[in-house]
């Protein structure tokens, strides 16, 4: 599909694939209704008020209803102490850094939002200690990929490693969360969600902005949902999967889009999208691809960390970096790098939407070494 596509046109070049997807998961959309919910679909009741006929399941316990948005959110994190095993020549194997780190005292791969913070800071790192710092802009995968082939010392990560990424002698050291917000058009009246409706629109229950209720004195948008995705990462447990674990659990009608800019310009672009996406981001693209607005979640707004740090706020990302801890592979001078780093993120985190690691221990977060591994108790 093309960013960009006007009116009803920007769902024609999916149709196919969403006819495919619709059918393909009808028989288990109408297996987890009857199983997890003890009902075949929500029904529409007429509610008192301005708001009529919002779409809810009132045959549905509180209770029942919690228990299928917890179904369906993915996991967090994963285990810090369980490496994978590799062949002996793998691990035989030095650092031989690519032609972009030739001549470099230290290469380093970090995700596009750490990548904004350690370049500048790479800089200072540099003329302060006489040395070069190669540093390439990639995402998780590319980060991933470097360091299974032993080209850097240092990998950044957006996401809490999978359990594919936890090769033998690496050790993960989280700099902070981000909240992971839920935006839609600026015109749309809606201005917060519970979870239940988050997971129920993006997995296409709830499929028409009339049937959610809007302040008073506003009118409904009388146009259906059209959810906009990017599911990067799909393998890492966290960001988008903390709303739903799967892709095949989105909506058919879900547009995918493959880049941070497109999710700002596709949910800035049309009244009837909903989307998702860091704070630092949002704030980074809006002004060249339009203007989009932030949703509270069950009354809390993603900018007030206060709900975050007490584990309120449910949507985040966590990003670490990778270093090599190995007696062969490990680097000093990337530990004087990554505590520097460290002391630097609690400086300026502010600036780039990081709750640092020092705000998270105070606050009761759990951390196996420097990995963050689960949320307050």
């Amino acid at each position: 599909m093309t960013n960009g596509v006007k009116s009803d046109g920007r769902r024609c070049g999916g149709a196919w694939r969403s006819l495919f997807r619709l059918c393909a998961r009808t028989a288990f959309y109408a297996l987890l209704a009857a199983l997890a919910l003890g009902a075949a679909s929500p029904r529409v009741v007429a509610e008192s008020g301005a708001q009529q006929g919002a779409l809810q399941p009132p045959s549905i316990p509180p209770q029942a209803r919690q228990q299928w948005g917890r179904d369906l959110a993915g996991p967090k994190f994963s285990d810090p102490n369980k490496p994978l095993s590799a062949p002996p020549s793998w691990m035989a194997r030095g650092i031989e850094y690519d032609v972009w780190a030739d001549g470099a005292n230290l290469a380093m791969t970090m995700d596009q939002h750490l990548y904004s913070m350690v370049a500048p800071f790479a800089k200072r790192f540099e003329a302060e200690h006489g040395v070069r710092v190669a540093v390439k802009e990639g995402t998780c995968s590319v980060s991933q990929g470097l360091l299974v082939r032993k080209r850097v010392d240092m990998g950044g990560f957006c996401c809490p490693p999978a359990a594919s990424d936890r090769l033998p002698g690496l050790r993960f050291h989280t700099l902070g969360v981000s909240a992971l917000a839920l935006i839609v058009h600026p015109d749309n009246p809606i201005d917060e969600l519970t979870v239940e409706q988050a997971r129920a629109i993006f997995a296409g229950r709830i499929r028409h902005w009339r049937d959610l209720p809007v302040p008073a004195g506003r009118n409904p948008l009388d146009r259906p949902i059209w959810p906009v995705s990017r599911l990067h990462c799909k393998q890492r447990p966290g960001h988008w999967r903390a709303i739903l674990d799967h892709e095949d659990l989105f909506s058919p009608q879900m547009n995918e889009v493959g880049s941070i800019p497109a999710m700002i310009h596709e949910v800035a672009s049309f009244p009837d999208a909903i989307g998702y996406e860091v704070l630092y981001d949002i704030e980074r693209y809006v002004g060249s691809e339009g203007r989009v607005k932030v949703l509270r979640i069950d009354g809390m707004d993603p900018r007030d960390d206060a709900h975050l740090l007490a584990a309120r706020y449910p949507f985040y990302r966590a990003h670490n970096i990778a270093l090599w801890e190995d007696k062969a592979l490990r680097k000093p001078l990337a530990q004087s790098f990554l505590d520097a780093f460290e002391t630097d993120v609690t400086q300026v985190g502010d600036a780039f939407g990081v709750i640092p690691v020092g705000a998270l221990r105070k606050a009761g977060w759990r951390f196996v070494g420097g990995e963050l591994v689960g949320e307050p108790p």
